[in-house]
Order: C-alpha cells, then structure tokens, then sequence
C-alpha cells in the first residue's frame, strides 16, 4: 500500500516510517521539513502544516491508500483530515492517547471501552473531541477509521523521552548519574508502563490495510508495568549510578510546593493504571518485546552519544528536598 504519514520524523512515527518502508509499503511523510529524521532515502516528502487552512489542498496531490496520522489533537485538526482524505483514502489510522479515559479509573486494566468522560487532561479532553469528528467521519462512509491509543512511549530520539515526577527531561538521569537525591511521588508504589517506540511502531504498522482493525479503537501500552521506584533503579543501573537515594513526598505536597513544576505530575504520574492490549495483541500482533532495562539502556548509548544527558537548572529540586527534610525531621527521627 502507499501510506501517507502526517509527521513520520517524531519519537514514534520515524520507526513507524521505517518499519513501513521494510514491510514493503511505499511510504510519503507529511511534515514542515524542519527534522533530520534517519528515515529511508526511498520515502517521499510532502511539505505543509498540518495544522493550517491550506492542509487538504496540500496534500490533495498524494495518492494514498491509508494515512496514518501522528498529528491530529482537537477536533479542528480532524475535520481538516476529513476534509483532506474523506473519499480519497480507504484507511485512516489517528493516533489518540489513553488521556481520554477518566481517572482515577474503576478498575485495572482499563479497556477500549472505559468511560472517557471527564478525561485525564485538557490534552485528552481535545484527543476526545478528536476521536468522536474520527469516529463520525468512519460511521458515515468517509473512510475506514481505526483508533490507537498509546501510553508513554520512549526511545532513542530527542531526549529519549524518559519521564520522571517533574517532567520529561534528562534531568533525573543526570541526577542519579550523579549520585545525587531524587524526588519520588507518594511512597514509590504506583505504576507507570513506558513502551518503547519500536514495539508502538510495530501495532500501527500492523494496523495497516488490516480489515479486522476498521472502525476498531486499541490500547497501545506497556505490558510489563513497573513502579516508579523500580522504573527509576532501572534508569541507574543504566547510566551505571551508584546506588539511588529516593526522597518520598506526598504527591499533594509536591503540588502545593511546585504548582509550575507538576503539571506532568497531576495529568499523568499521579495515576497508579494499567491497560488492557488483549485487542492490540489479536488484531495487530502487538507485543511488548524489549525489556525496559534493554531499551533505556540504548535511549542512554543514544543520549551519552550526543551529550545530552543534562541536569539543567535543577538546583530548586535541591532546594525542595531540603525543605521537605527540615519539615519532616521531627517525624523521620521518631521525634
């Protein structure tokens, strides 16, 4: 098939591209030219912001059979797709986000069918509105809709995309590099799953041309789901750090303490869920096959490579893990 990527150079889709290009697809990004993705020579580029008025008539000149769509957040970015792609493409595979579920959630792990009112985030409220213009463009005949939901997902691109209580940076791998303290929110027990990008490419690359997946939504998530605490030995053991030294603070205090530093914390970290891939792992083959302590390990190799491993301005972190300690020494020493 010849697939249209909106993106194709991003964390995600630039092993999207390739792993269309060595299933045999003929594969076209669609991005504004500003990346320097190691993509194929043999993929074609269309040039065009995916976000503007002038989006459908951009790419009108592409003869796509399936579009897979890294770039569709609100409702306004999937009405310009219908309006590009309704009756042009027979597939059209939208990347949503498991933001649209609510949480805290009933129960674990949460399906496809999971209430997704109110969603986690604003994010999500708008990957909602996204995913209902999709659904409604599928149910009425435009093209063939299907839905993928990833989690956190990292590897080597960028700042390997490796989140931590405060963010998504390389502060916390310097941090531990260095020896020195971390934040840990709440006691270190909840969970959080990041897949790498290479296993996320795989489902969407198996979603392609698949008539089973039309007008079907999957969760595209981590498997093996490990607790902050185990996450961050993980991290380490990868920049070969001595021993780790958590500090625990409530998650509530550390939003109370750094309401500009948390904004991660209470849409995301905060939340202790896993999701069901029973359907991801039937329809689109998917599967979790790299290990966590494999994959970071290759995102540091990556980020070690281009020195990019950096603590930046992290001295207010310091300056929270003295005050908590100050604070809470009466009660540490049983006082």
């Amino acid at each position: 098939m010849h697939v249209l990527v909106l993106g194709g150079t991003g964390l995600i889709s630039t092993a999207i591209t390739r792993q269309l290009h060595d299933a045999g697809h003929d594969v076209t990004v669609c991005n504004r030219g500003e990346s320097e993705a190691d993509i194929p020579e043999s993929v074609s580029h269309v040039r065009a912001d995916r976000f503007g008025d002038d989006f459908p008539r951009r790419v009108s000149g592409v003869d796509a059979d399936a579009v897979i769509d890294m770039l569709c957040f609100s409702d306004h970015d999937a009405n310009l797709a219908v309006d590009a792609f309704a009756g042009e493409v027979e597939q059209y595979v939208m990347t949503s986000s498991v933001d649209v579920y609510r949480r805290p959630v009933d129960a674990s792990p949460v399906a496809e069918s999971a209430p997704r009112r109110p969603p986690t985030s604003d994010y999500g409220a708008n990957k909602v509105a996204a995913e209902d213009a999709v659904r409604a463009a599928h149910d009425r005949g435009a093209f063939a809709a299907t839905i993928l939901r990833p989690w956190t997902t990292y590897g080597p691109h960028g700042n390997g995309n490796l989140c931590h209580t405060f963010g998504v940076d390389t502060t916390y791998l310097a941090r531990l590099r260095d020896g020195a303290p971390v934040v840990v929110h709440g006691d270190g027990t909840g969970l959080w799953g990041p897949c790498h990008r290479r296993d996320v490419a795989r489902a969407f690359v198996g979603a392609v041309g698949n008539r089973t997946a039309y007008g079907e939504t999957y969760n595209i998530t981590a498997e093996a789901v490990p607790t902050w605490e185990r996450y961050y030995r993980v991290l380490a053991d990868a920049v070969d750090a001595p021993d780790p030294e958590f500090v625990h603070v409530p998650t509530d205090v550390l939003r109370d303490a750094a309401p500009d530093r948390t904004d991660f914390l209470a849409d995301h970290g905060r939340y202790s869920t896993t999701f069901d891939t029973t359907a991801a792992r039937r329809d689109l083959g998917f599967d979790q096959t790299i290990p966590l302590e494999r994959g970071v390990r290759e995102v540091v190799e990556y980020l070690r490579a281009r020195d990019r491993i950096d603590r930046g301005d992290d001295g207010w972190i310091d300056g929270l893990i003295a005050e908590w300690r100050d604070g809470t020494a009466g009660v540490r020493s049983g006082e």
